[in-house]
């Protein structure tokens, strides 16, 4: 018997092309990268997208409801042997429009009739794509690059909003991550063209525009109503739906704020029907008061505590206060969701008594390159606590937006793993790293095993300890027997034993980072059939 070689024959996705397609609407779309074998099979995490794999190499048809909710459909390729890695395609309920080459010039820029959704690629070296558009006097014109986040094209690309001399009226380049967003309210009805051009997602030596068959894109222009962003960005358990908010561009006064159920990739998604814009809004466990901000800087209170405080650091110097009693000798931390949703906010956090203006803590970013801010601190007596936060650079607008997750600092512990699958090796084994990271003192021994397993395939569980090498980073071997074949997800957790007779153990559950704000717990494995 032999066992295929998984060397150079895996199947390799890179991106797919349309990478956006709007509701109601049957799509041929191109699967980018490497397949040895075809065809393969389509594994997507949203049960009102049809995908159906076409006779030719790459080609695929994906097919939407015209209720199909915007946002993202995770989509993975399988053939015998290996799998791809999560590969995202975009939902949007406006039409799509392609570039339309050559469009380097004013003068043979593609014609947009707003709203639409444009996509295109900067293909080559010093590559302008050029976009016509029709504004609207006392309208605000939206422009939202998606190109980095999420569909991680390696680029850093710049917009240019320009009259047809070419004369600049405004430039957008690192408004959401590292895409760029243009906001333009005109004072006339006029005609104006959009550009766009890139550079590397990592600077090289060169000087001048970059482009590769990896800078795909989209772009949302819109003259009518646009949803930035919805505040929560963390939402608990048990909230309602009013307890969330949209803001934005050209918003009515009154609107109907949907949230679309959680995929296994993806979670809920926040949006108002037939509007450009949504938002992700992650889970937050248990039970939480959700606070806004208030106006003039008075400070807001939260009855108990878990609770999420959201707002915007919107003027210069603004410093959003929110007031909590705290317990005695009690162990809280507080923890800021802005940057990983791709916001601008250089968060800064502060605590202090209310009664004295003692600092208990403070802190701007959690680590190097990290500038979501988190604190830990203890009040020795029952006593009013004041968290501020602010911008550490003194940035400011409605896109600096917040949720800051204030919560007794209790002992737990985090699992990674660095890929979102694997395959088995010639041997039919496969080691699976681990990363462990214990929080707030958590001193328990972990016992990690595998879950979700078909027959044929087995992992040891394998034991954390509390000190040494095993207490940050474990292997869980996974072993297949022969007669094993498979394609298909497991989940990889963690047990503490109970810490006393009358407590449960406590389970943990390994995570993937697909996003900055998306964490998902179902891993894929690889195990080909040991053929004759």
């Amino acid at each position: 018997m032999t066992f295929p070689s998984l060397a150079s024959a895996q199947v390799q996705l890179d991106r797919f092309y349309p990478p956006v397609i709007s509701v109601g609407n049957t799509v041929t779309v191109k699967a980018e990268g490497k397949f040895p074998k075809w065809p393969v099979k389509a594994v997507v995490d949203r049960e009102d997208v049809e995908v159906v794999v076409e006779k030719d190499s790459g080609q695929l048809s994906v097919k939407l409801p015209a209720d199909a909710a915007p946002g993202i459909a995770w989509i993975r390729l399988i053939d015998e042997t290996s799998a791809s890695k999560l590969v995202p395609i975009l939902i949007e309920p406006s039409a799509t429009l392609e570039e339309v080459e050559p469009n380097q010039k004013i003068a043979e820029a593609t014609s947009v009739t707003l709203p639409a959704v444009v996509y295109g690629r900067v293909a080559k070296s010093n590559e302008i794509d050029t976009y016509r558009v029709q504004v609207t006097k006392g309208q605000a014109f939206v422009a939202t690059t998606i190109a980095h986040r999420p569909l991680g094209s390696p680029m850093d690309a710049v917009m240019q909003l320009v009259d047809e001399q070419g004369n600049m009226i405004a430039q957008a380049d690192d408004d959401r991550g590292i895409d760029p967003q243009l906001v333009y309210v005109a004072d006339e009805d006029r005609e104006l063209f959009v550009r766009i051009f890139a550079f590397p997602e990592v600077p090289t030596g060169t000087i001048g525009y970059a482009g590769s068959a990896s800078f795909v894109y989209s772009i949302r222009m819109t003259n009518d109503a646009y949803v930035d962003h919805v505040l929560p960005l963390v939402l608990p358990a048990d909230a309602v739906a009013s307890d969330s908010k949209a803001f934005g561009w050209n918003l009515p006064p009154k609107y109907d704020l949907q949230q679309r159920v959680a995929t296994p990739h993806s979670p809920l998604i926040a949006q108002i029907s037939s509007t450009l814009g949504w938002q992700w809004q992650t889970s937050l466990p248990g039970d939480a008061v959700v606070i806004a901000e208030t106006a003039d800087n008075e400070f807001a209170t939260a009855s108990s505590l878990p609770c999420v405080f959201s707002g915007h650091i919107s003027e210069p110097n603004d410093v959003d206060r929110l007031r909590f009693k705290s317990k005695a000798s009690t162990r809280y931390k507080a923890v800021v969701h802005s940057r990983a949703f791709g916001f601008p906010l250089d968060s800064q956090l502060r605590v202090v008594n209310v009664a004295d203006g003692v600092e208990l803590s403070s802190n701007d970013d959690v680590s190097r390159g990290q500038y979501d801010s988190a604190i830990e601190f203890t009040a020795k007596d029952a006593s009013e606590l004041e968290l501020q936060v602010s911008d550490l650079v003194d940035g400011h607008s409605i896109r600096h937006a917040y949720s800051v997750v204030i919560s007794e600092a209790t002992p737990t512990v985090e699992l990674t793993v660095s890929e979102d699958h694997f395959a088995m090796n010639k041997d039919r084994t496969l080691e699976v790293p681990i990363t462990i990271s214990r929080k707030h003192g958590f001193d328990q021994e972990l016992t990690i095993t595998a879950n979700g397993l078909p027959e044929g395939i087995k992992a040891e569980p394998v034991v954390s300890k509390v000190k040494g090498d095993t207490s940050t980073s474990v292997k869980l071997k996974l072993v297949a027997d022969k007669t094993a074949a498979y394609q298909g997800s497991f989940r990889i957790t963690a047990r503490s034993a109970a810490t006393d007779k009358s407590a449960s153990a406590t389970t943990y559950t390994a995570t993937y980072a697909l996003r900055d704000a998306i964490n998902i717990s179902d891993i894929w494995l690889s195990v080909p059939a040991v053929k004759d």
